[in-house]
């Protein structure tokens, strides 16, 4: 994404966390159109409240990213060892 950050709408804007997503950035075949996503988390923020009541209580969207600094919350590394 050659975008910069602060370009990039915000969606969601708590005090732990800041979500922004662009979409529109092409399709990925079977799964889909693709959106570019920045996420701030604040340390120790727990998101796997969000993610209960779906199948295996882990998002089900494929992710592609790096963790710029700091590391990746635990639901999004479980998801990965699927």
């Amino acid at each position: 994404m050659k975008q910069d950050k602060q370009d990039v709408p915000v969606r969601v804007d708590t005090p732990d966390a800041i979500a922004r997503q662009q979409m529109g950035f092409g399709d990925a075949s079977e799964y889909g159109e693709l959106s570019g996503e920045y996420f701030t988390l604040a340390a120790g923020t727990d998101i796997t409240p969000l993610l209960e009541g779906l199948e295996n209580d882990l998002c089900q969207c494929p992710h592609w990213g790096y963790v710029l600094k700091g590391r990746s919350p635990p639901a999004i590394l479980m998801e990965a060892k699927k």
